[in-house]
């Protein structure tokens, strides 16, 4: 089977752009935004379709969301970079049906920046290891504020480096404490999961949907197997891990 082509121009840009699988068909349905180039392509392949949009210049990355029904609720499945618009995204659909819709965003996600922080400060320190990063809010979110600053923590060998970008693509500032940083692991890298997915999975178990604090740390703690996505709820602290998905509140 060939390449499905949307000839129409989804609403990608401002708006979000869906795409409608039941079983191989494939539509569009478009709102009042609409871009002006926009297209997606679906490469089915054995038990997975290789699905690319295009969502404008101005399109850093893209969130693949997929639902059973158009009303949702919507699962986001991956955060993917755009290349000149471009993003492309393997889905592994379940069942005969399946909605499967992408949102463009116009700047970097969390792990993007955290990897930034880690490249600049591994610059000066070879030897460093991330222990915890932190999503700076002012308030409750129901989902990740791009302009929010992103703190890390690293060990290093004579004590412990605290990196601060206070908004994507700014300096980071680095400041240097001359001690240890107790109760996190060093993080393995890279991470698996980003912060948007991590939302979803705490929506999909009934936790939130907002929350006050936001850290990726795994605590040396027994049972703690995985960094995890923690998340401060009204609720109370719930754990998402970045690997296997398990979404449990803190005992």
């Amino acid at each position: 089977m060939g390449s499905i082509m949307g000839n129409h121009p989804p609403t990608c840009g401002r708006r979000t752009a869906f795409l409608i699988l039941m079983g191989w068909l494939a539509g569009w349905v478009f709102g009042p935004l609409r871009a002006s180039e926009g297209r997606i392509n679906l490469l089915p392949g054995t038990d997975t379709l290789l699905a690319s949009a295009a969502c404008g210049d101005g399109t850093h990355r893209v969130l693949w969301q997929t639902a059973d029904r158009l009303e949702g609720p919507w699962r986001v499945l991956e955060s993917t970079p755009a290349t000149n618009g471009l993003a492309t995204y393997a889905w592994k659909a379940t069942g005969t049906n399946g909605f499967l819709r992408v949102q463009p965003k116009p700047t970097p996600g969390f792990l993007e920046r955290l990897t930034r922080i880690r490249a600049q400060v591994l610059e000066s320190w070879a030897e460093a290891g991330l222990l915890e990063a932190h999503l700076l809010v002012s308030d409750w979110t129901r989902t990740y504020p791009d302009s929010a600053a992103v703190r890390a923590v690293f060990t290093i060998a004579n004590g412990t480096v605290t990196a601060v970008e206070q908004a994507p693509g700014e300096d980071v500032a680095l400041s240097i404490a001359d001690r240890p940083w107790m109760g996190s692991q060093v993080l393995a890298w890279p991470i698996a999961m980003d912060l948007e997915v991590a939302e979803s999975r705490l929506r999909e178990r009934g936790f939130g949907p907002s929350y006050r604090t936001l850290t990726l740390r795994q605590p040396v703690y027994p049972g703690m197997v995985e960094p995890y996505w923690i998340f401060g709820t009204e609720a109370g602290f719930v754990f998402v891990g970045s690997r296997t998905g398990s979404v449990k509140p803190a005992e």
